[in-house]
């Protein structure tokens, strides 16, 4: 099993709502659609921060591969390109974990 995290923070500018139908509509179905060897697509929606605490992120995708070669297999196709040149368009900064 490989998984990766992708946070991601909103665009400048952008509302929360915004964001999240940019991503749950049009982003989402980029990789749970695209990539063929894709086993799981989690979405994590930030509703909040903790007392007295600022929200750095507004959003955690959880995907899943049965493999690291799946997952690189994956990253070579029209999808994974087309995913990266759309998070540009709705965040305004994203990370890999």
């Amino acid at each position: 099993m490989f998984t990766i995290h992708i946070w991601m923070r909103r665009a400048d500018g952008a509302s929360v709502e915004e964001f999240r139908q940019h991503w749950l509509e049009r982003h989402a179905p980029i990789a749970r659609d695209g990539y063929p060897n894709l086993k799981a697509y989690r979405v994590n929606v930030v509703t909040g921060a903790g007392r007295d605490q600022e929200v750095l992120y507004d959003g955690v995708a959880e995907l899943t591969w049965d493999s690291r070669a799946d997952f690189s297999a994956d990253m070579k196709t029209d999808a994974a390109r087309a995913g990266a040149e759309d998070l540009a368009t709705f965040t305004s900064g994203y990370g890999l974990l």
